[in-house]
């Protein structure tokens, strides 16, 4: 803008007076407003960068129907200082676009706590699930979520924010999300009809330990239009979780946030669904699992079935967007373009999985094999959904 450059400049000492001055309030002003801008800027009550802003640098895809922090304590309940509001209906979201398009570049807003990120357990830490689930079976609906003849002991109408370290939240039914703000939080027994979420702000709340917990639709609703993810997204394990005709199962994200540590699937069953009549108007593009700037993930002995979504993107999608890689194990996929997509990260072992003849589109994987250790016991299977057992092998996968 030359008409002020000149404005401000003169003859002398004068002029050199009038010039520093500018200088110093345009300095101070900038500094001023980045830490408006830090302290939450437009109405932010965490004093962190709006929660919807930070979510965008995990997925492209990203979409948050759900209301603002609750503000009602419940009482009488091992989970005492989780508060819980009314459920909020999301507004209609907007057309996804597809899970394989690179996010637009953003800077990543800086990280407000220290909290210390905690690993869950490692690959030999947790023994797989005994019983009818056990290998050689894989996990179905039957074995995993809340157990047969389950009744919550106390239910809680709309979202559950859990604020308090070391809470432990079971035998609980929360009509909307899990939202955990604290650190060390165990969830077990229980179903929501939302989402469970430790990432908000600019941090992982962690480490989040899930079991025997499913995410499903309220009764009498076969499908759901709800695009976020049902378990995420980093620093957290999850076993015997379960997931019921959502379009998005499990999330791993937000790595270089503060609290970030890797993530845990084990025993556990997804089943994607859409509703009829929705790729046509917005193809949602959903996956079992999605990473995007992800920690590593261990994904063992887990089953994801995707064959009621017609406009998917995949059951396992790892891709070159940020991500570290991981281990893929024993894992029975269906569906999909491609029922395993790992081409983004490092992978230790990509082993034992068998995918279900029929069910993809392309191809049973597409996979960069100089990313990948050990490709070993990968196959097309027939498989019995009910029961859980593979009935036949069908071809050895041997693209690495």
């Amino acid at each position: 803008m030359k008409h002020r450059r000149n404005f401000f400049v003169g003859r002398g000492k004068k002029g050199f007076v009038l010039v520093f001055c500018a200088v110093f309030l345009s300095v101070s002003g900038i500094f001023a407003l980045g830490s408006w801008a830090r302290s939450g800027g437009w109405g932010d009550q965490d004093g962190q960068v709006p929660e919807a802003v930070a979510k965008r640098h995990i997925s492209p895809n990203w979409n948050d129907p759900r209301s603002a922090a609750p503000t009602t304590s419940p009482s009488g309940s091992r989970a005492s200082s989780a508060s819980a509001s009314p459920s909020v209906s999301p507004s209609k979201s907007p057309a996804k676009p597809s899970s394989s398009a690179s996010p637009a570049p953003g800077k990543k807003p800086a990280a407000t706590s220290t909290t210390k990120a905690t690993e869950p357990a490692t690959d030999d830490g947790v023994a797989s699930v005994g019983g009818n689930c056990a290998l050689p079976r894989y996990p179905t609906a039957a074995c995993t979520g809340v157990p047969a003849g389950w009744k919550p002991k106390r239910t809680t109408n709309g979202d559950l924010t859990i604020t308090k370290n070391g809470t432990v939240v079971e035998d609980r039914l929360v009509t909307g999300s899990i939202i955990v703000r604290a650190a060390d939080v165990t969830i077990r027994n229980t179903r929501v009809y939302g989402s469970i979420d430790n990432f908000h702000g600019n941090e992982i709340y962690g480490h989040t330990r899930i079991e025997d917990t499913e995410v499903v639709n309220p009764p009498g609703q076969e499908y759901s239009q709800n695009d976020q993810y049902a378990f995420g997204v980093a620093n957290y394990t999850c076993l015997r979780c379960k997931v019921i005709n959502r379009l998005e199962g499990f999330r791993v994200g937000a790595a270089d946030y503060s609290g970030a540590g890797s993530v845990l699937i084990q025993d556990s069953f997804a089943q994607l669904a859409v509703p009829p009549g929705m790729c046509a108007s917005s193809d949602p593009h959903g996956d079992g699992l999605q990473a995007y700037g992800g920690p590593k993930v261990t994904l063992r002995h887990n089953t994801i079935d995707q064959r009621r979504d017609d406009c998917p993107t995949a059951p396992v999608f790892i891709p070159d967007q940020g991500n570290a890689g991981g281990t893929v194990v024993d894992n029975v996929l269906a569906g999909g373009g491609y029922a395993l997509r790992l081409t983004g990260g490092k992978f230790a072992a990509v082993t034992g999985n068998k995918i279900v003849q029929g069910s993809f589109a392309y191809g049973p994987v597409e996979i960069s094999c100089s990313l990948v250790s050990e490709f070993s016991g990968n196959a097309t299977v027939k498989y019995d959904f009910a029961t859980g057992k593979v009935t036949g092998q069908v071809k050895a996968i041997n693209e690495c």
